[in-house]
């Protein structure tokens, strides 16, 4: 007995020195890896929860979706070069200037913002510093001017030239026209929040008004535009784009599209990710079916609609949006807000653009990875994205998000896994507190295939709020 011991002590003693790492264990280290009971290729996943990818039901991923607010009064023109150095390492692709409600006052001749509030210090970026760093941007024209007053009023009619004015050195001083298919917005979505205090009804009537007044402005004066001409509205009341429809009497097929500020998230009832998609299509459908050019310019996972989440818990959710962009058609989108001054957590980048934080970081690895086709996806708790690179290569991201740790097959049907290329995993700095104002690590792991014809990998196995990237090839 006393021998059977001795050597059952030494065999224990031989597994634990085989498994060493140095004298430390590192619970990333491979060997101590997340798939542990699933052979690949050989039997059934086991799999606590499974998400679904179609492969046969594909839409085009327009790379313009993942474009970026300038933010006029947080970014300097004296820094405006780092900040677009920052973007282009992101892999940014739109900027929209001069940016959100500073577009309402910005003087375009003059790079300052007379009767605003929040007129800073240091002015922004100058429209020549943006063309000299950024070769795809949108512009914004202003409405508000007109808006607080009563439509046929001599102050009304004042407004409007005024406009027409701004609106003609918005276009000749930006070039927006020298490149086509640029994009310009009439007004910005926050007309609706005074208008001059009228009902929401009248808003709508005003806003009709002016857009088919400096519609018309402009078409006359650039009668072979380049540009494309799109109206704002509230993105939560698609019907209210039907009203407008009735109501644009004139130049009503001179507006190409739609542009929408779609804050999101998953615990609201009125602004919630689950009726995203369909909201956009209809927006841009109930306004005009056959000229339905979708920009998505001011986006984020809204604090107030995502328990408060903030840096790695917020890049939970920036894949799950982007993917249901894609699925809508969305021909462009600008992420807000681009530094962390202005909504602290939700930035990209810091003050200084020093250091990229988990929202800028997993943008980046989006506008990467996320092109070619979006494909059709279910998702069960955690959220999966799924894209088609090529006719041979899949990426999938999956995000696990506060649920606790699981193992997760992906079933992908029209698509058959030949063999897992990379697998990054995407981990907060500290899981003790995944809202720390740093970037997450990026680690090295592995993933299995079922017989099945799934992918199958454990999320949120050592912490919450999770991303894993896979490349898979198959046919």
């Amino acid at each position: 007995m006393i021998r059977f011991q001795k050597f059952f002590s030494l065999m224990l003693i031989g597994l634990v020195l085989a498994c060493s790492t140095g004298g430390s264990t590192d619970p990333d280290d491979s060997q101590f890896d997340d798939i542990d009971d699933g052979p690949i290729g050989g039997g059934p996943s086991g799999a606590d929860i499974t998400l679904i990818v179609d492969a046969a039901d594909a839409v085009d991923i327009y790379p313009d979706i993942f474009g970026v607010n300038n933010d006029w009064r947080q970014i300097p023109d004296n820094t405006f070069s780092n900040f677009a150095n920052t973007l282009g390492n992101i892999g940014a692709t739109v900027v929209r200037y001069p940016g959100g409600w500073e577009s309402e006052f910005y003087a375009w001749t003059s790079n300052t913002t007379p009767g605003w509030d929040n007129t800073p210090s240091q002015p922004g970026a100058s429209v020549t510093t943006l063309k000299n760093h950024i070769s795809n941007y949108s512009v914004v024209i202003p409405t508000t001017e007109a808006m607080n007053t009563s439509v046929g009023s001599s102050q009304y009619n004042t407004a409007i030239s005024n406009l027409k004015s701004r609106a003609k050195q918005a276009v000749d001083v930006s070039n927006i026209n020298a490149r086509n298919g640029g994009l310009i917005e009439i007004g910005n979505e926050w007309w609706l929040q005074w208008a001059g205090g009228v009902s929401r009804a009248q808003k709508l009537d005003k806003y009709v008004n002016i857009a088919m007044d400096l519609t018309e402005y402009l078409v006359g004066e650039y009668p072979n535009r380049k540009f494309r001409l799109l109206i704002n509205g509230d993105y939560t009341q698609p019907q209210e784009f039907t009203t407008m429809k009735n109501k644009f009497t004139r130049a009503y097929t001179e507006i190409d599209g739609v542009a929408l500020h779609t804050y999101t998230g998953y615990n609201t009832t009125t602004h919630n990710i689950a009726d995203l998609e369909q909201r956009i299509k209809d927006c841009a459908n109930n306004f005009n079916p056959n000229k339905n050019f979708k920009y998505l310019s001011e986006w984020m996972p809204s604090r107030d609609y995502n328990d408060r989440a903030l840096y790695m818990e917020a890049a939970n959710i920036l894949p799950d949006i982007v993917h249901i962009y894609a699925r809508a058609g969305s021909q462009a989108a600008a992420f807000w807000p681009p530094i962390n001054s202005s909504i602290p957590g939700l930035g990209l980048t810091n003050w200084n653009y020093s250091k990229v934080f988990p929202t800028g970081q997993i943008l980046g690895e989006l506008a990467d990875s996320y092109k070619g086709k979006s494909l059709k996806t279910t998702s069960n708790k955690f959220h999966l994205a799924a894209a088609l690179q090529d006719a041979n290569t899949m990426v999938l991201f999956i995000t696990g998000g506060k649920e606790n740790g699981k193992k997760v097959a992906v079933k992908i049907n029209g698509f058959t896994v030949s063999s897992i290329q990379t697998v990054e995993r995407y981990v907060p700095f500290d899981y003790g507190d995944t809202a720390a104002a740093e970037p997450y690590i990026t680690q090295t792991v592995s993933a299995e295939i079922s017989s099945d014809n799934e992918v199958v990998v454990d999320v949120n196995i050592q912490g919450l709020y999770q991303i894993y990237k896979i490349v898979v090839k198959g046919n």
